[in-house]
């Protein structure tokens, strides 16, 4: 059975950016054939740590063996006018064109497209249009602008930011889902579509923004503590081996909690079922929960309290995650033979589907550049006149 993306050609300007990666690597890994133009010296996405055995190499970084996975590369300088008549030709017979490059870059660039060509995306922080369209971001300062990261702290304390890198894989997913639905539009109705990814927009539009909240009622939702003594137990609690976190403050649950650990008698306990009086007892409230957590490890927690139909999970460390037994049971993770590196780890499939994702790796900066030229009609010569230029590498 083929790919459900096989036969669809994908071209990638992102100038080596992590958000441009990260939507065309959906596109590679389920059967498109994705080509990314990086610049001569590579992109930011191959200069990310880290590098095994903390060696930086272009080809051996952890954020380009992650998102670059199943593409073809070319080393080209879209920056010349031979650049550009290089990239026209790569375009034809292309069904989707991703650009992230500065605005004026950007439009140059979607000039090439021809009338009858592939719809585009272009991903820039602010968009295209406006007083900060110019400006220069990376994913912490976007998602800065978006109003989330001032609602990710605990009360009281400074805001904070996202994992490294995190928003601008946020902004790939969005750019890869109105991509995939471009190139299906343009293949049923014939009509091409430049679309516009603003970093900030797509972030501040994602789930938790708390912006939908202040437009009906003007107030700022407040930043909830990382524990909270109010409606508890919410939150991360120490366990013998090391956290896990509750979601059973709510009536319902918090009576079976109180089954779970032995003590059902608190559910009625005036102190607790009332409302008014919880707010005022958590210390009271741990005096039985804490001992029940301290002798028990984060998987007896959870299987013993999952019984009782409490809303509890381990609070896993990345390094546990491989060795998950759901992950291991669903493939969650995936071995691959990586030339010039060796064997790595990477996340499986985004979603299950039948025979529709394969994984494969990571290409050298310009592989495939010779192969791409010789497909676009160049000669030998032309192609000898083009690296002697500068204009491929």
């Amino acid at each position: 059975m083929p790919q459900p993306l096989a036969g669809l050609r994908v071209i990638e300007v992102g100038g080596g950016s992590v958000s441009a990666a990260s939507a065309t690597k959906t596109f590679a890994d389920y059967g498109a054939d994705v080509v990314t133009v990086e610049p001569l010296t590579g992109g930011l996405v191959r200069r990310l740590p880290p590098f095994p055995e903390d060696a930086p190499r272009l080809d051996a970084g952890a954020f380009h063996l992650a998102l670059n996975t199943g593409k073809r590369s070319i080393a080209l300088d879209v920056e010349t006018a031979s650049g550009r008549e290089v990239l026209t030709r790569l375009i034809r017979g292309a069904h989707l064109l991703v650009v992230e490059q500065p605005p004026a870059l950007a439009r140059r660039l979607l000039d090439l497209v021809p009338a009858d060509g592939p719809s585009a995306v272009t991903i820039s922080p602010h968009g295209l249009e406006g007083p900060y369209a110019d400006r220069v971001e990376n994913d912490a300062s976007a998602f800065a602008w978006t109003t989330r990261m001032y609602l990710h702290a605990t009360a009281g304390r400074p805001p904070l930011r996202y994992a490294p890198q995190l928003a601008a894989i946020q902004v790939g997913g969005t750019a890869a889902a109105v991509g995939a639905a471009a190139a299906w539009s343009t293949e049923h109705d014939g009509e091409r579509r430049n679309i516009e990814v603003a970093a900030v927009e797509a972030l501040s539009g994602n789930v938790d923004s708390f912006f939908i909240t202040w437009s009906f009622n003007q107030v700022e939702t407040p930043r909830g503590p990382g524990q909270s003594h109010i409606a508890y137990p919410a939150g991360n609690y120490r366990c013998k081996d090391g956290w896990v976190m509750f979601a059973a403050s709510g009536p319902r649950f918090f009576d079976r909690l109180c089954q779970g650990i032995g003590h059902p008698e608190l559910s009625t306990d005036p102190r607790f079922a009332d409302p008014v009086q919880k707010g005022e007892h958590w210390d009271d409230f741990m005096t039985y929960l804490g001992p029940w957590l301290e002798v028990r490890t984060r998987h007896e927690v959870f299987t013993q309290l999952q019984g009782f139909g409490v809303m509890v999970a381990p609070t896993l460390e990345v390094s546990e995650v491989l060795t998950d037994p759901q992950a291991v049971a669903r493939g969650s993770f995936v071995q691959l033979d990586q030339p010039g590196v060796g064997a790595i780890t990477l996340a499986g499939a985004p979603f299950h589907l039948d025979e529709a994702w394969e994984v494969h790796p990571a290409p050298r900066l310009g592989q495939h550049t010779t192969a791409l030229l010789d497909a676009a009609g160049y000669t030998r010569d032309e192609q000898i006149a083009l690296f002697r230029a500068g204009v491929t590498g």
